[in-house]
């Protein structure tokens, strides 16, 4: 996302400081973003897409990415309840055939992580 937001703003020749004052967002804050630093508000994103003319589905795939790997460890829980998400929505993103074998892989995952933390 830091990278769609910084190639945005350099290919439309603008400062941060201009683009700070068309989004009325702070200068600091917009550094911020583009060095990941800091994540921007669903808001801040949508007014910086607009202003950069950033494709909004694009721009906003990527923002949840990053907030779904900032605000949440990121571990075979984490991928367990966003595929069961996704399977109780309808959308089968793996094989049933499959299914039973990535579970077992995340669950042997899980437990040597378990073994490896105790192991400290």
């Amino acid at each position: 996302m830091k990278e769609i937001l910084k190639d945005a703003r350099n290919s439309k020749q603008l400062s941060t400081r201009k683009l700070s004052e068309l989004t009325n967002i702070d200068q600091a804050l917009i550094s911020k973003f583009e060095n990941g630093l800091r994540i921007p508000t669903k808001v801040q994103i949508q007014k910086l897409a607009t202003i950069l003319d950033i494709n909004l589905k694009d721009i906003l795939v990527a923002w949840y990415k990053v907030k779904i790997l900032y605000d949440y460890e990121f571990n075979t829980f984490v991928l367990q309840a966003i595929t069961e998400i996704l399977n109780e929505k309808g959308l089968d993103v793996v094989k049933t055939e499959n299914k039973k074998e990535i579970n077992s892989i995340l669950d042997e995952i899980e437990i040597l992580k378990n073994k490896l933390e105790n192991l400290k």
